[in-house]
């Protein structure tokens, strides 16, 4: 048999690092199985007895979870109740901010209206201020038919304005009774070529403002017996 001195270089290193190996690896599983026969105690050996102590150091008994003392459960309730206490506070801020914010809405909203209210009126001043010309017109004049023109012209100022705030005049006369628009206020037997439920004549004119009715028109309905 040829000896490992017979072989060449590179295989006596090769030899020699395989067998390093394999004793590296036989030391490895020696000290795995050390430790398990140390770790593992037999469930017969923790149940043999023995003061509690002796086997805690044999690894038996594991150890017990402290019981809290009155001194962290007052510093745990003291630690609650100021997290209460900024709950609440910041709590009261939200309802305080809130109540600030309602009243400031409701102040802005009658601003609001007061403003609008206010260019309204202003709009209507012109036609306050023909009127009281054709008055005075009237007293110095004897023509009716002055007076009449002087009327006529208020009439139309007045219905430019409300065209210009988006007024407008509810169509009634000839038109099917619809009770979004109209107010039947009386009621009479359709004539000859009239359909049924039919306004045939307006008594107080309505008007409307963008698609809501601001007054309705009073009419009269025919209605076939």
């Amino acid at each position: 048999m040829m000896n490992n001195q017979d072989l060449p270089k590179e295989d006596q290193l090769m030899d020699q690092a395989i067998n390093e190996n394999g004793d590296l690896k036989q030391n490895v599983q020696d000290a795995v199985a050390s430790e398990g026969d140390q770790g593992d105690k037999p469930l017969e050996a923790c149940n043999a007895g023995g003061e509690v102590e002796q086997q805690q150091e044999e690894g038996c008994v594991q150890d017990e979870q402290p019981i809290p003392t009155v001194e962290s459960l007052q510093q745990q309730l003291e630690k609650v109740m100021q997290e209460r206490d900024e709950y609440l506070s910041l709590a009261q801020r939200i309802q305080a901010d809130f109540d600030n914010y309602r009243k400031r809405n409701k102040n802005a909203i009658a601003e609001a209206y007061d403003a609008a209210t206010a260019d309204v009126v202003k709009t209507f001043l012109p036609v306050l201020d023909n009127l009281e010309r054709a008055l005075d017109s009237a007293k110095e004049s004897s023509s009716h038919e002055a007076i009449a023109k002087g009327v006529e012209m208020v009439v139309r100022q007045f219905k430019d304005v409300l065209k210009k705030l988006g007024v407008e005049e509810i169509d009634a006369l000839g038109k099917a009774f619809d009770p979004e628009l109209h107010e039947a206020v009386m009621r009479a037997e359709a004539e000859e070529g009239v359909e049924d439920n039919t306004v045939v004549e307006v008594f107080q004119k309505g008007y409307k403002y963008k698609d809501r009715v601001i007054r309705h028109s009073m009419v009269k309905v025919a209605v076939k017996q």
